[in-house]
């Protein structure tokens, strides 16, 4: 029975992969844990509309890991900005 792997699964393939397996592996154990679907029209069809999802998803949390990394090195460079003003106004009272 030809399926499509919606998760890794070990010692059969990788995630989106289509593989040729026996009929009772594939009915008793990956289509019921959700580890499979037929390959099929329709099962091809939802496997391309879960790996749409699934790109959208990480490209949407990308942009977020993204976001965060330039607010922290904003952070960073205000606050070594600050620490160099406070240094030098250090000195400066140090020398009076």
């Amino acid at each position: 029975m030809q399926v499509i792997l919606l998760k890794d699964v070990k010692g059969v393939g990788k995630r989106c992969g289509q593989k040729n397996v026996s009929d009772g592996y594939a009915s008793n154990f990956l289509l019921p844990r959700n580890f499979a679907l037929i390959a099929d029209k329709a099962g091809i069809a939802k496997a391309e509309q879960l790996k749409e999802q699934s790109e959208a998803k990480r490209t949407r949390e990308e942009e977020i890991l993204n976001e965060k990394e330039a607010k922290r090195l904003e952070k960073h460079e205000a606050l070594e900005k600050f620490r160099r003003e406070h240094l030098s106004t250090k000195l400066e009272i140090k020398r009076l």
